[in-house]
């Protein structure tokens, strides 16, 4: 049988999402680990976990969607295992909204969308740092919420990630990218239908680059012409949580 179920975790204790293996072995803490290692105590029986996305190390989440299958002739009781995997597990990772699905759902490639945020702070603070980048500097709001625009829409984002060679597309379709004004905070709200590697972080990292003035309006158009050969800032992890997947 096929289960799924809702994750939640601080990406600052992590090394990512995914299991990461040296010589067969285990060779860092990482969120799939952990609840694998969890469930296998409380189900005495080894499953494989497939999240909906590999989040990086220091990246957070409110809604990664996951899944696993186990064989067993008796349906498991949800509740129960909730609450055992929560027990098992490092403080810093739950799961919630455990529930049978069907065999044909697939956490990755049944996602329509994923839906993250990212959080800037333009003044000092303590209490929730660790989930915003404390940037430093007076941002021009106004013109970053224009040049977002710029990402709207099916482009190739690899000017905007970490490069690959697998020959797989690296078109992505962007359907929201605005920008929300709490107090001192700036808070982006992503969506897509799927996103490279690091590359919200790219394109936060070059809003900010137009906030502080470091280069202009139209810089993303030039960077998808192939056009624009400066340095650009990676905004830190711990600014970005995944927030939702759409099915």
């Amino acid at each position: 049988m096929r289960y799924k179920f809702i994750c939640e975790y601080n990406g600052l204790f992590f090394s990512g999402w995914q299991k990461q293996l040296k010589n067969g072995e285990i060779s860092e803490k990482t969120v799939q680990t952990e609840l694998e290692n969890a469930f296998f105590t409380a189900l005495r029986q080894k499953i494989s976990i497939v999240g909906s996305g590999r989040t990086d190390t220091g990246v957070h989440a409110k809604g990664q969607v996951a899944h696993f299958d186990i064989e067993s002739e008796e349906a498991l009781d949800c509740r129960v295992l909730e609450n055992s995997v929560n027990a098992l597990s490092d403080e810093n990772v739950c799961i919630r909204d455990l529930e049978p699905c069907a065999e044909d759902f697939h956490a990755r490639y049944s996602a329509k969308e994923r839906y993250y945020t990212y959080t800037l702070c333009t003044e000092p603070m303590v209490l929730g740092k660790e989930l915003v980048w404390q940037c430093g500097y007076e941002l021009n709001a106004e013109s970053m919420e224009q040049e977002a625009k710029s990402f709207l829409g099916l482009h190739d984002f690899n000017p905007f990630s970490i490069p690959r060679n697998d020959g797989k597309s690296t078109e992505c379709s962007l359907t929201e990218f605005r920008l929300e004004k709490i107090s001192m905070q700036l808070r982006w709200h992503i969506r897509g239908n799927r996103f490279l590697h690091r590359q919200v972080r790219s394109m936060v990292g070059l809003l900010f680059d137009v906030g502080r003035e470091r280069y202009g309006l139209g810089t993303v158009d030039k960077i998808f012409r192939g056009e624009f050969k400066g340095e650009r800032t990676w905004a830190p992890p711990h600014g970005l949580v995944l927030e939702g997947v759409t099915y």
